[in-house]
């Protein structure tokens, strides 16, 4: 895991501007004050709108555009220093009723509100080309999509998906065995979400190569319900690592979807947790001892 690590913002940002070449119908719209040398304004200005904090606007161009048949994304929700946190969700839940996508970071779990909107697709892209797939297939789509991403990111950190055209990312991305090719045949599965989830998922699969490892990047009802589906049929106990916590969060959704299974989860550790402490209770779970 010693790839070099790059901003995911960065990513997005890139990316969204190689998508507006190929399709003139989507927009930027970049919620923090000052848009300067953002890719997307450099290659489509006609198509950036830098509004920075003036939200009754950026709602109202947001509505508008949408309903001209734009497909909007709103880049920069809670990454400026002055950004009040108890702001956010308001925010986000307003551009996404108006059919908008938005980038925001991690931290944001609020899942109950968006998973009210049953048009939403809810991302939690891990790796630099799980960002790309997600935005080409929100902008191909013209579905809302709430985008989670982390500070930094690195493909050595994500499961390989191979075959899978730019967009169409599966239900699940099955970590397959070395050996075989095929996802590992045990009873047990790591069902990893997130950048600190996958890497997690990948430390535990390294001290105990047997277990198998399943890879979520879509925690929408819809997508929820068909992952939960296609991991049934493999595995009979499910240990969730990453995304959020309490009766939103995965794997309690995952254990109401699969009630002949087990599930139990390990949610994102506290700020300060060391990363091998974090393996071991891991991989406590996973042998069936730390539950």
């Amino acid at each position: 895991m010693g790839a070099t690590t790059v901003r995911a913002e960065d990513i997005y940002r890139e990316e969204l501007a190689k998508i507006g070449a190929d399709d003139g119908r989507v927009v930027c719209v970049e919620a923090l004050p000052g848009g300067a040398h953002h890719p997307f304004e450099s290659a489509h200005p006609d198509r950036f709108f830098p509004l920075g904090g003036v939200e009754s606007a950026m709602v109202t161009m947001v509505e508008g555009l949408v309903t001209a048949g734009f497909r909007v994304f709103v880049c920069g929700l809670g990454l400026g220093a002055d950004t009040r946190a108890a702001r956010l969700p308001r925010l986000t839940v307003a551009y996404l009723r108006a059919g908008a996508s938005v980038m925001v970071p991690h931290t944001q779990t609020d899942l109950a509100e968006l998973r009210s909107m049953p048009r939403v697709q809810i991302a939690v892209p891990t790796g630099a080309r799980e960002i790309r797939a997600v935005l080409r297939s929100a902008a191909r789509s013209g579905r809302p999509c709430h985008i989670r991403i982390g500070t930094e990111t690195s493909d050595a950190v994500a499961a390989p998906w191979p075959g899978a055209a730019d967009g169409d990312i599966p239900s699940v991305i099955w970590d397959v065995a070395a050996d075989s090719g095929d996802p590992a045949e045990t009873d047990t599965c790591l069902v990893s979400i997130g950048e600190e989830g996958t890497r997690l998922a990948l430390a535990v699969r390294e001290r105990s190569a047997d277990l198998a490892h399943a890879h979520l990047v879509y925690l929408d009802d819809s997508h929820l319900a068909a992952a939960a589906g296609e991991l049934a049929l493999r595995h009979g106990r499910l240990v969730v690592l990453g995304g959020a916590a309490g009766p939103d969060g995965a794997a309690e959704r995952l254990s109401r979807l699969l009630p002949g299974c087990t599930v139990i989860g390990l949610a994102r550790p506290e700020p300060g947790t060391a990363f091998a402490d974090d393996v071991e209770r891991a991989l406590s779970m996973a042998e069936g001892s730390g539950e």
